[in-house]
């Protein structure tokens, strides 16, 4: 697992819900509500960024 700043989180978590709000946009735009079910991927992957251990915090679950 690899160290993340707060800076790269707040952006990757960022990237992820425009990609939802993409989605979205395409729903909208295209009146189908296929999309709609797609959008919440990116979103799966939010509390696993935020989750992860910065620049000198210790990774939790592996033995000292």
């Amino acid at each position: 697992m690899s160290l993340m700043t707060g800076t790269a989180k707040l952006a990757l978590t960022a990237l992820m819900f425009a990609v939802a709000l993409g989605l979205l946009a395409v729903a909208a735009a295209t009146k189908s509500a296929i999309p709609l079910f797609f959008m919440w991927a990116p979103l799966f992957a939010v509390p696993w960024v935020l989750v992860r251990p910065g620049p000198g915090e210790e990774p939790s679950g592996q033995p000292r």
